[in-house]
């Protein structure tokens, strides 16, 4: 049988994933470390699912923003320009992921992700310095939604970060701190419904149904609410953040949880490398305890 998530364990997740899914600091490493933590082997589907509570966030926090992407002429173009960037994302998503690059070594290498986990955050702090930081969100043009599209598909190799790389795309491409963090947002609540569908329906397909999730329909509700909750939370304090405050902070933050990472690995506490068949371990796991799956990352 797999091992399944306590109601207590399930809140802790959620609240994981709600908290580090908008913050640039790397979901799958915060939630990769607290599966260590709770002494059970990462549950792929079940991270997948808990990911539902973070979108309906997104849709929720910038509900009114969606009202009048939609019925507001005056921002037409900026909607159009939303989806448009989620059509290199989504490409270079599936292609990487159709490669079976995420799961293989160096890239499924615990080591090699903290280095990810630096080398991002060194080059998020970098935009920060040399952006001009000039350029408001209705500035946005198709060059920077295609550059800043193509940026999310970086968010497969564990430890970038889906918001760290577009929140330094954007400033990369000149825009204002909050300016960059809000069209992350916008952009990345259509591919966050398209990856989130994918990926349940895959996992289910080659799955044997919710015994694979490894948590009860109720203690898996309780983290989805959880994930909502602090993710809604999480929002707010990075737009209010970044109006005042530089990166640095998340930079520092990457940092130590890079260097937890290593002393989790020389100590022993999770293997070198996660090179694993998702569909086999959802497929075998039902009767078989799988290998922790120390970094993957699904945005």
């Amino acid at each position: 049988m797999i091992q399944q998530v306590s109601a207590v364990e399930s809140i802790v997740l959620g609240f994981v994933q709600g908290l580090t899914e908008f913050i640039p600091v790397s979901s799958s490493a915060h939630l990769n470390i607290a599966h260590t933590f709770f002494g059970h082997p990462r549950m792929l589907t079940y991270d997948v699912v808990l990911s539902v509570g973070t979108t309906i966030a997104l849709a929720w926090y910038f509900r009114h923003d969606w009202k009048a992407l939609f019925f507001d002429k005056s921002q037409a173009k900026l909607r159009n320009l939303i989806f448009l960037s989620c059509v290199p994302a989504a490409l270079l998503g599936v292609i990487l992921k159709k490669s079976g690059i995420e799961e293989t070594s160096p890239v499924a290498d615990a080591w090699f992700n903290g280095v990810l986990l630096v080398a991002a955050g060194l080059v998020l702090l970098w935009s920060d310095r040399v952006g001009r930081q000039e350029r408001e969100l209705n500035s946005v043009n198709l060059k920077d939604a295609m550059i800043v599209g193509c940026s999310q598909a970086l968010a497969l190799f564990p430890g970038v970060s889906r918001s760290g790389a577009t929140l330094t795309a954007g400033l990369f491409r000149g825009m204002t701190r909050e300016s960059a963090a809000r069209f992350s947002f916008l952009m990345s609540l259509p591919i966050n419904i398209g990856a989130t569908a994918y990926s349940c329906y895959d996992d289910f397909k080659h799955g044997a149904g919710w015994a694979t999730v490894g948590a009860s329909p109720s203690v898996m509700m309780i983290g989805i609410v959880a994930s909502a909750v602090s993710g809604f939370w999480a929002i707010g304090f990075l737009l209010n953040f970044l109006k005042k405050r530089d990166v640095m902070p998340f930079v520092i933050w990457r940092i130590v949880v890079a260097f937890i990472v290593w002393g989790l690995l020389a100590a022993g506490k999770i293997p070198a490398t996660q090179a694993i068949d998702k569909h086999a371990q959802v497929s075998k796991t039902v009767t078989e305890r799988a290998p922790i799956d120390i970094h993957r990352k699904r945005r």
